[in-house]
């Protein structure tokens, strides 16, 4: 009987991070859903298991070392293996919390720079850690996939704690690569443009639609789809390497390109 592969995915309560679940879940992976919030944890459990896959749920801080190495040990250990970890866990400054403010470097408070590296690039290493050491006493090979932004690759104006931390989730994912390939661990990265929801009614058409040269809005399906591919089993030979997903919007600045 060939055995079901399992996933772990930070942030698997959010928005990208839940549809990646699903998706994953409905190709017949098992997946450990892990987030801060337990009911956002339970949601999309609840879902998947609606819908006849296979999943469990792990609370616990991408932040804190010990805290998401021993989810993702404990997820190993629950389903006996661990094939697949994906850090989709992240955000800018509203992460650190409702009165952290948008705002250039040299006026930003030291709590929220922190915040939001802890989370974006510290979780990516405390995750990616933690799942490569499982993946390589197993000794069967893997996959490791953090999402970055294009933001990490263009940069952006007050909001360059989230861009740097990012860039060097993308730099991460190369000197992995390196470290891991002769484990047959693939390293490799999503990194999305803007990705709006459907339901942000406050948001404009030129945000949604005119971010981008397809003139379309991005959906976390488009995100969790590229992740499926990357890592499936078709994907037999790519890793160091990193995936914008953006609808062209990185190739210029829109609205400078001559139209």
């Amino acid at each position: 009987m060939e055995k079901k592969r399992v996933a772990f995915i930070t942030g698997g309560g959010g928005y990208l991070g839940g549809e990646t679940a699903l998706t994953l879940a409905r190709e017949g992976v098992a997946v450990g859903v892990c987030d801060i919030r337990e009911e956002n944890v339970q949601n999309i459990v609840d879902k998947i298991i609606a819908e006849g896959g296979v999943a469990k749920g792990y609370v616990a801080d991408v932040a804190d070392s010990k805290d998401i190495t021993a989810a993702i040990e404990q997820c190993a250990e629950d389903f006996g293996r661990l094939d697949i970890m994906i850090h989709s866990a992240g955000g800018s400054t509203r992460i650190a919390g409702p009165q952290a403010k948008w705002t250039h470097l040299v006026n930003q408070e030291d709590y929220v720079i922190d915040k939001v590296l802890k989370v974006n690039l510290y979780g990516a290493f405390w995750s990616s850690r933690a799942a490569a050491r499982i993946m390589i006493k197993q000794g069967e090979g893997g996959k490791i996939i953090n999402l970055a932004s294009t933001v990490g690759v263009n940069g952006m104006c007050c909001s360059t704690d989230y861009g740097a931390a990012k860039g060097g989730i993308m730099s991460l994912t190369k000197g992995l690569a390196k470290e891991l390939g002769p484990h047959n661990i693939q390293v490799v990265c999503v990194a999305p443009g803007c990705v709006a929801r459907p339901e942000d009614t406050f948001l404009t058409d030129k945000y949604k639609y005119g971010t981008n040269f397809l003139n379309q809005m991005c959906t976390a399906t488009d995100i969790a789809d590229l992740i499926s591919f990357l890592a499936s089993e078709k994907n037999r030979f790519i890793t160091g390497q990193t995936y914008i997903i953006d609808g062209g919007r990185s190739l210029a600045l829109k609205g400078t390109d001559g139209e």
